[in-house]
Formats: C-alpha cells, sequence, structure tokens
C-alpha cells in the first residue's frame, strides 16, 4: 500500500460515525504498526493500541512521573529514540531494544497532547515518521472537535441551569428586555420597561445580576441614560424564546 492511501485511509477514520479515541488510535496502530499512545496535553493516557495484540487494556495505565515531566517539553518530533526503561507505570511488558517517536499534537499555537509511538528491534523509517505526521494532525482534529462537543454541552447545561433558577416575573422581565434590545446589544432603562409589563425595577436587575453571574451577559450601568447590555451567549435567546411559549 502507498504512502498516500495510508494516509487517506487515516483521514477516513475522521469520517466514521460515533468515532472513539479507542478506535483513531487502533487505526493508527495499525497503519504504523506500532504501539500507540495518545497523550493529553496534561501527560494523561486517553488511549492506547498495542500493535497485534487484542488483549483487554489496562485502565490504570499512566506514564511515569519523570518521563511525563519531559513529553511535555517536546515541541517538535523526537524520532527513534532508544529507551533504556519502561515509561509506564503499572506495567511489566516493557522489552529491551525499543525505539520511541515523540510526535507533538499542535493546536494553534499550543500543544494539545503528544503520540507516543513505540517499536520493537527496529527504528522508525521515515515513510512511518511521516505517517506520524499525518496522524498527529488527525489526532488534533479529534481533540478540538471533541473540545468544542464538550464546551457546547456545558454552555447548554448553563443556560438550562440559569433559567430553572428564574421566577416567572424574572422570565417575563428578561423577555422584555432582550426584546427591547432586538439584537445581541444595546441601551435600556430597566425603570420604563418594568412600568410598561407591571413589574418593579428590582426584579429586572435581579434578573440581569443572575445572568451576568451566569457568563451570558454584559452589562454597564450608564446613570440617567440607563443601562449598556451585551449579550454573550446567543444561544440564550433561543432557549428563552422556547421558555415563555
Amino acid at each position: 500500500m502507498s504512502l498516500l492511501q495510508k494516509i487517506q485511509d487515516l483521514e477516513d477514520v475522521l469520517k466514521k460515525e460515533q468515532l472513539t479515541v479507542d478506535d483513531l488510535v487502533a487505526a493508527i496502530s495499525s497503519e504504523i504498526a506500532c504501539n500507540s499512545y495518545l497523550v493529553s496535553a496534561e501527560g494523561k493516557i486517553l488511549s492506547y493500541s498495542l500493535a497485534g495484540s487484542n488483549s483487554d487494556k489496562n485502565a490504570d495505565l499512566a506514564l511515569k512521573l519523570e518521563f511525563k515531566q519531559r513529553v511535555g517539553f517536546v515541541f517538535q518530533t523526537v524520532a527513534n529514540l532508544p529507551l533504556e526503561a519502561n515509561f509506564l507505570e503499572n506495567d511489566n511488558s516493557f522489552a529491551p531494544n525499543t525505539h520511541m517517536a515523540i510526535v507533538p499534537i499542535h493546536h494553534l499555537t499550543s500543544t494539545a497532547g503528544h503520540l507516543l509511538l513505540t517499536k520493537k528491534a527496529q527504528q522508525f523509517s521515515e515513510e512511518e515518521l511521516i505517517l506520524a505526521e499525518a496522524s498527529s494532525l488527525i489526532a488534533g482534529i479529534y481533540l478540538y472537535e471533541k473540545a468544542n462537543e464538550n464546551n457546547s454541552d456545558s454552555q447548554h447545561n448553563n443556560i438550562e441551569m440559569v433559567l430553572e433558577s428564574l421566577s416567572f416575573s424574572e422570565i417575563k422581565a428578561i423577555h422584555s428586555v432582550f426584546t427591547e434590545l432586538n439584537g445581541l446589544e444595546g441601551f435600556l432603562v430597566a425603570s420604563k420597561i418594568a412600568d410598561r409589563i407591571g413589574i418593579s425595577r428590582s426584579v429586572i436587575v435581579n434578573a440581569m445580576r443572575k445572568l451576568e453571574s451566569a457568563g451570558i451577559v454584559n452589562s454597564r450601568s450608564l446613570g440617567i441614560k440607563g443601562t449598556y447590555i451585551k449579550i454573550k451567549n446567543s444561544s440564550f435567546l433561543e432557549a428563552l424564546k422556547l421558555k415563555v411559549r
């Protein structure tokens, strides 16, 4: 199989529905024919795959502290590093004459983690190192997408918690406030809105404080001119519309 085909096979892994980190690491291990370990920026082993092995994984597998600290300072690929001792805690499978490639996984200006690849009794070829570099790019895309998913879930949960904390009057108040804004930012006078919808100004103030504490809005008092409000999380508007139906 050509190098191009192997890279394309790795890229196809990202198209798999319900892709797991185990699927990704197993594909890398298979294409390069080596043991593969995907390590987070904090030095935690997220998943690993042993070439030619179908044995159960050890859930407690972890990097030794000294090795973890060294890996954290690797910012470009280190190839064919001879290992003189086991780099893993709680593992007795280390074999002499093992070589490692350490490949950073970059995201923008930061390092999102590392791929650790090992082979016994032979070094990594130039083609395998090219595959390792391609694998790090694919792993970076996977980690970035997962981070976005987690962030989206967190934001959704935050919105739900805020809405549950609001009273009926407060929901009515902020709905009127956002309707008055007619956009994501603008100026308003809370007392005028309160008079128009028949509630006290304090209801609006308390509701906006809850939203600001949750990071949904920013507000700044301008004295007699009113209050400047900017909505930071537009998803809240959609959730609010569903709530007031």
